[in-house]
Parts: structure tokens; sequence; C-alpha cells
């Protein structure tokens, strides 16, 4: 049966499109669910109301727009990190359309437009029981239960794609060392490296994302030409830093200083003195 529904993979043209459905869903969501100030990043995920982050999201993940005819009804957000393995990041439609089968049939024309990923996950809220039934129902099993509820799918290898790397799934590697390894474009995913001990290699063109790198040391390091994008760096210290040519855009700045200085009095004394 043919689809009610197309799915466009985002353009910069559609950034602000997107973040006006994404902004009216998330915010009902968490006038629903969530009381005054409190926070739920699945219900209401960082940046959701954000035309930067949007902008990320179609730089750098695969997102798409779901469209009934020629009317932008939805949007689905992928991280694709390896072969065989994808997570949906986000998925959303138009309030006015919710319950009447939009959001299942996406997940299943973006599950067709993926046929080699063999392990589908996805996370949201478990005061959103409603989404459990749905992603219950899309044919999805929820494999932990916290605050949050972690839903994955795994589906039969097609062979329709011949893979390109060494695959390893389900592994323990615990206590591993490994030395004079050549790996390049290794893609690690779904994966718990605590306290993971790197030196003396080789890491341009990295990707880190959706990662937590909270209490790591990055010392003795080159980080040239890196972009930050929507990360969350409180409370670093960087010492003895080559920072020269750094750029900060729509950040918060609160509490920074600079060699004990307060950077927004910086800002402030430079402001004063251009006014003069």
């Amino acid at each position: 049966m043919e689809s009610q529904i197309k799915l466009v993979k985002a353009e910069e043209s559609m950034v602000r499109e997107l973040t006006a459905l994404s902004s009216a869903v998330f915010s009902k969501e968490a006038d629903l669910w969530l009381a005054d100030r409190e926070e739920d990043a699945n219900i209401r995920p960082p940046g959701y109301d954000s035309e930067d982050m949007m902008t990320y999201m179609v730089t750098h993940l695969d997102t798409y727009g779901i469209y009934e005819g020629d009317r932008l009804i939805g949007g689905v957000i992928l991280t694709v990190p390896a072969s065989g393995y994808a997570r949906v990041d986000r998925i959303f439609i138009h309030p006015d359309l919710q319950g009447k089968g939009y959001g299942k049939e996406a997940i299943r024309v973006i599950e067709d437009m993926y046929p080699d990923i063999t392990r589908w996950q996805l996370e949201t809220s478990a005061r959103q029981i409603n989404n459990r039934y749905f992603y219950e129902a899309a044919g999805y099993e929820c494999v932990w239960e916290t605050e949050e509820l972690m839903f994955e799918k795994k589906r039969p290898d097609s062979g329709a794609v011949t893979k390109e790397y060494f695959h390893r799934q389900d592994q323990d590697y615990s206590h591993a060392e490994l030395i004079s390894l050549t790996a390049p474009q290794v893609k690690v995913a779904d994966a718990n490296i605590r306290s993971l001990s790197v030196s003396n290699a080789a890491m341009q063109e990295s990707k880190f994302q959706n990662v937590n790198l909270s209490d790591s040391l990055l010392a003795d390091s080159t980080v040239q030409h890196a972009t930050f994008w929507f990360t969350d760096l409180s409370g670093t210290l960087f010492r003895t830093a080559n920072l020269s040519n750094v750029k900060l855009e729509n950040c918060d700045i609160s509490g920074m200083t600079i060699d004990g200085i307060p950077v927004d009095e910086l800002i402030k004394a430079y402001k004063e003195g251009e006014s003069k």
C-alpha cells in the first residue's frame, strides 16, 4: 500500500519551519507531563525550540521532514554512527495529527529507507505512557526502564548492503590494552567506555556526538579547527592552553573568567571604551 506520507531529507531552508513545529510539539508535551520548571530531556529535549540546534541536526545528523502532500507535519532525526545500527533521536508529529497513525507510518518508512540497519534504538520518558504503547505497536521492545525507557528493535540482516567494516556487536572488552594499533575510521556506538585512556594517538577528524565526557582529562593534545556545537563545558578548566583565534558565538558565558577576571566585566569595559 502506498504511504500517505513522504520523508524529505532536510535542508537549511527548512530549519525555521522544522524548529517552529518542534517547539510546538515538545512544548505541548511539557505542558502535559511536566510540572513548572521540571526538566526531562526526553519530553523537552535540548534545543527543541532553537534554530541553532536544528541547523546542527540538519547539518550533522540524518534529519527528515515528514510531509503529507506539500504540508510539513513532522520531523525525525536519526543518528547513524555505524553500519547496522541507528538511533531515533527525535520524532515529532503536529499536535493536531497525533494518534492518527502518522508517527507509526513515519517509522515504517524510515526503516525501509535504511535496509542495512539491523538494530534500532530510541528513548522516551517513563512519564509518557502513550509513547510506550506507540513504540511497542511499532515493533519495539523496552530493554531497560528507569525514569526513561530504552526501546530496541532488531531486524534480520537482509544482506542487501555489503558491509565495509569489521563488525563486532554485544562484546565485552573490559580491561583491554591495545598497543601499536592501526584503526582508522573506527566507529563506536551504544558503548560504555568509562575510564577510557587514549595516549599518543592520531585522532584527527574524529566525531564525538551524544557523548558524556564529564570529569575527563584532555592534556598535551592538539585540538585545532575543532567545532563544539551545543556542548556543555560548564565548570571546565583550560590551563596553559593555546586559545588563539577561538570564537564564541551565541554562548552562555555567565561565570566565565580569564585569569580570574569575569568575562562579562571585560566585555562591559570594552563596550564602555568603545562608546567614549
